[in-house]
């Protein structure tokens, strides 16, 4: 090699050198697997991981069979190698929502807001790593829906769902998030020919019942990335008794029109919409559907299922218009320019 190349080499890697180490390689959980302190089964687990929770390697080869991997909650560990894919995730949010992470990874707006939130056991702040119903509750609001094209749900759905639930458990309050290690209990559940699960990517039409902001809630927080628009949505004309709640998150950039004040200015002109968001399961309420008899002073509401968090919206501007085509429905933001 001359004098002239060996220069211009060296240059290229001192390049490479002062632009800082590659990027580091990700991967996919494919199946259910283990994270593991080392790269055995010597020692108990971690936890269990579940697709598609996005990875980061670590090292780009395996030891033994094993990646060493951080995870989306900054977890160190060692997985089965013939359980991950290696490349990113992807998701393709809908175009008139805010721009979303990688399907089923944690929505994060501030690093000191735990994916799990803050909230109080017995007088005593929790925060990560948490595993009680309030944790794992806010871990599954908080993360981005996993799939591309929503599946439709009907408020009857959302009914027949809840019913499902109510005659396996006991009580709401039993931890059934898909975020706990046996997660068995929300994951497929039958709906009409097929299932669902939650944390899936659905959408939802109706009218707005109800438009209320939220306060400091422990899965914000306590207010620190902001709060929640909580939104009721149910048939033309109904009450917040005969329908469910979708959420509007403030880990989510929310796009011109996406606030209280349009919102309820929707809900006054009785426009039929369709929310489009991920599926979770609300196990802190308790079902309040008959007015006759309030159940307290929990959320009204026909279904504990949510649509949570909200990550398109769109109004129809016709006498109705088919969920299936979003093009036949005008975005939120373009209908709240052109109503102000």
């Amino acid at each position: 090699m001359s004098r002239a190349a060996r220069w211009q080499l060296g240059a290229v890697l001192l390049g490479i050198g002062l632009a800082g180490p590659l990027a580091a390689q990700q991967a996919v959980v494919k199946h259910n697997v283990n994270l593991r302190p080392t790269p055995s089964t010597a020692h108990d687990p971690k936890r269990l991981l579940h697709p598609p929770e996005p990875l980061t390697l670590v090292v780009a080869t395996p030891t033994q069979g094993y990646y060493h991997v951080t995870t989306q909650l900054n977890e160190d560990g060692w997985v089965w190698g013939n359980n991950i894919t290696i490349g990113p995730a992807v998701a393709v949010p809908d175009p008139p929502g805010p721009p979303l992470p990688a399907a089923g990874s944690e929505i994060v707006l501030h690093a000191s807001c735990p994916a799990v939130g803050t909230h109080k056991v017995n007088g005593v702040q929790k925060g990560y790593p948490d595993t009680s119903d309030a944790g794992l509750r806010n871990l599954a609001k908080r993360h981005a829906p996993v799939g591309t094209t929503p599946v439709t749900l009907t408020l009857a759905d959302l009914l027949a769902l809840q019913q499902s639930v109510s005659a396996s458990f006991a009580d709401a309050h039993t931890s059934k998030t898909s975020f706990h290690p046996d997660r068995s209990a929300l994951r497929s559940l039958a709906l009409g020919a097929g299932t669902i699960n939650e944390g899936d990517l659905v959408q939802v039409a109706g009218f707005v019942n109800a438009v209320r902001p939220e306060g400091g809630e422990s899965v914000n927080c306590a207010g620190a990335d902001g709060g929640d628009i909580h939104l009721n949505l149910g048939a033309q004309g109904g009450t917040e008794w005969q329908g469910v709640v979708v959420e509007m998150i403030p880990q989510l950039q929310r796009p011109v029109g996406w606030d209280s004040t349009t919102l309820a200015h929707l809900k006054s002109q009785q426009r039929q919409v369709l929310v489009v968001g991920g599926l979770t399961y609300d196990n802190e309420h308790l079902v309040n559907d008959d007015p006759a008899h309030p159940n307290g002073t929990q959320p009204k509401r026909i279904s504990l299922w949510e649509l949570h968090p909200i990550t398109a919206f769109y109004v129809c501007e016709s006498a109705s218009c088919d969920p299936a085509d979003h093009a036949a429905w005008t975005t939120l933001t373009a209908w709240a320019k052109a109503h102000p």
